[in-house]
């Protein structure tokens, strides 16, 4: 049986656990501080303070609407909230020395008035609340900064690809010379890649951009709250419809992973090729010295370290992808999505935009790495079809042959003859056939190769180059009008609830 005697709480108002659960009073529901071990479990990304802050104002405005705050109570939170903003308008710096984490806002509220009046502000929401909204709060925000990264990338690819549209260099694969291609044409292989990262992006947003606000534990609330109205007052687009989904899913934590993963996988091996191509084997390009860094003890040494940070820095961001889909099959939580590795990932973009625009193109190597090799065999092989009537399947088999007794006698395309290819050619087929000479000496010229290409759709040719570069503009001007239309929505419902805010406080 109870013991009658009542016992004495006064003293839990005024104590709390050190860390983010500062609502975990000894004494209530469990009679011993937490170990620090089990505190940080609680801690989230510092970078989340914004969309706490931002939730604490909106959710105060929504609660004083609905009639579930007395008056006075709803003003003097919102003006206790404000005075955590600096200057700028900035809340982030005083809420990480309030050191409560989500609850910062609170925990600041009741240190300057107590419980009558803080103890209202979580009223119909929860811990998952808090940090479900701030997340999608600040990672839509840093995917839009990512997105106008982008368009600027592509803006650079495309500037720096059309002064060297008719310059040819090789194309490679297994890194051997494979055919012939151009300057230009190379680098707009790396920029429309980009521009379906973006598309992939901004899809992404307008799915993250979805209010979770209200869903508190999984089941809503007693309260009369108003969903649509907190969404409104943040930004989002709509609310999301179950509440135990969104306090079960992570789907949309995957899907901003995995975004941001496959534009890195874009950006990391662009930045591997611009690698090779700075190499004293390839000697293709080379990079201003404010890019590059030395050896502590090679003196002769001139290393990317830009290329090289880039890097690094993709690899970062697809290894938390990986960590991410390991993580969801905890059943018990825990996958997060630090909105700081968006930031990181904006200077990585910023980083290869600088390789980009100040790479100096050697274009005499790169003509002279085409003359040197078999680049053009695949074409030569295609002059036996056209010009001699031979099955393309035999051509190849006679140019392989070539080629091999070719490269054992140091010999290479601009040695061939048209007797030797008719030679090998009557020992395949068993009939001598007549190539063209004049042919043959076109062929072999480096700068003939893409314009051969002119009428077929994608090629190398100078002429399909302009159109790419024009498709790249045009994608690139798309997408920035997309982000920006987005953009300027967030900074309209900014405007908004600081009104409302001040409506509420003057009321």
């Amino acid at each position: 049986m109870r013991d009658e005697t009542p016992e004495d709480l006064s003293s839990l108002a005024e104590t709390s656990a050190p860390g983010e659960q500062f609502y975990r009073r000894t004494g209530a529901r469990l009679t011993a501080p937490p170990a620090p071990s089990v505190d940080r479990v609680s801690q989230s990304p510092a970078a989340l303070h914004a969309g706490y802050h931002a939730f604490d104002l909106a959710h105060t405005v929504m609660l004083r609407e609905q009639g579930l705050l007395p008056p006075d109570v709803g003003r003097r939170i919102l003006e206790g909230l404000l005075t955590l903003e600096d200057e700028t308008g900035d809340p982030v710096p005083a809420r990480e020395s309030i050191g409560r984490g989500a609850h910062s806002g609170e925990a600041h509220l009741i240190d300057e008035y107590g419980e009558a009046v803080g103890g209202w502000l979580h009223t119909g929401r929860s811990s998952h609340d808090l940090s479900a909204v701030a997340t999608r709060y600040v990672l839509r925000d840093r995917l839009l900064t990512v997105g106008s990264k982008l368009v600027d990338l592509i803006e650079t690819y495309a500037a720096r690809a059309s002064s060297y549209t008719a310059v040819p260099m090789p194309t490679y694969t297994g890194l051997q010379r494979a055919q012939v291609g151009t300057i230009g044409y190379r680098l707009c292989s790396q920029a429309f890649p980009l521009t379906r990262d973006l598309g992939r992006l901004i899809t992404c947003y307008d799915r993250l951009n979805r209010s979770p606000a209200g869903a508190a534990a999984g089941t809503t609330t007693d309260f009369t709250i108003d969903r649509e109205r907190v969404a409104s007052l943040l930004g989002f687009d709509a609310v999301l419809q179950n509440a135990e989904d969104i306090d079960n899913s992570v789907d949309h934590l995957l899907e901003v992973g995995f975004t941001i993963a496959t534009s890195a996988a874009t950006v990391g091996r662009a930045a591997d090729t611009f690698f090779l191509w700075f190499s004293d084997e390839w000697g293709i390009v080379d990079l201003p010295d404010e890019l590059c860094g030395t050896s502590s003890i090679m003196p002769q040494k001139k290393n990317p370290h830009s290329i090289q940070a880039v890097q690094r820095g993709t690899n970062e961001l697809i290894g938390e992808a990986i960590q991410q889909f390991i993580a969801v099959k905890n059943l018990s939580g825990g996958v997060q999505y630090d909105p700081a590795l968006l930031r990181r990932f904006t200077e990585t973009l910023d980083t290869l935009r600088a390789v980009v625009d100040g790479a100096t193109f050697n274009t005499d190597r790169a003509r002279a790495l085409v003359a040197a090799d078999w680049a053009l065999a695949t074409d030569l092989a295609a002059l036996l079809t056209k010009q001699c009537g031979i099955p393309w399947r035999s051509a190849h088999q006679i140019v392989a042959v070539l080629v091999r007794e070719y490269e054992a006698t140091d010999r290479s395309l601009t040695d061939v003859a048209a007797a030797d290819l008719e030679t090998i050619a009557e020992a395949y087929l068993g009939d001598r056939p007549t190539v063209p000479t004049t042919a043959l000496e076109t062929l072999c010229d480096p700068a003939q190769a893409p314009a051969r290409r002119a009428g077929i759709i994608g090629s190398p040719a100078p002429e399909q180059v302009a159109d790419q570069l024009e498709t790249l503009r045009t994608r690139a001007e798309m997408y920035r009008d997309q982000l920006t239309e987005r953009r300027v929505a967030l900074d309209h419902a900014h405007a908004a609830r600081r009104s409302d805010i001040r409506s509420v406080i003057d009321a």
